[in-house]
């Protein structure tokens, strides 16, 4: 999350290192800068939705149960932030299989 770097600019050293499959959101403005990258030998992984705050991906590797992994970049904007919370709770109602959800929420409890 946050790489502040356009993956155009370093996929190939991805790829050197075995990485050969990716899904990104390059920035725009404040709010991308997501990236999953993978190795397709030992894992498969499948997007199924992508949007400027969050990549949701099913992740299948042979013998292992499939799970659902979001890898998140909230927006600053609150407005952007409660959009994506509102999202998230949606997928949550309906999500039938293990599912984990990591980032950047740009999100606290209070000022303290």
């Amino acid at each position: 999350m946050e790489t502040k770097v356009l993956y155009s600019k370093i996929g190939n050293f991805f790829n050197r290192l075995g990485f050969t499959a990716s899904t990104i959101v390059d920035p725009v403005g404040r709010v991308g800068w997501i990236w999953i990258i993978w190795d397709t030998s030992h894992v498969n992984v499948r997007a199924s939705y992508v949007s400027s705050q969050v990549i949701h991906a099913t992740i299948h590797k042979e013998d292992y149960e499939e799970w659902v992994l979001a890898a998140v970049y909230a927006g600053p904007n609150l407005v952007l932030r409660e959009t994506l919370w509102n999202e998230l709770e949606e997928v949550a109602e309906n999500m039938d299989k293990p599912w984990l959800l990591a980032g950047d929420f740009n999100d606290y409890e209070n000022q303290s």
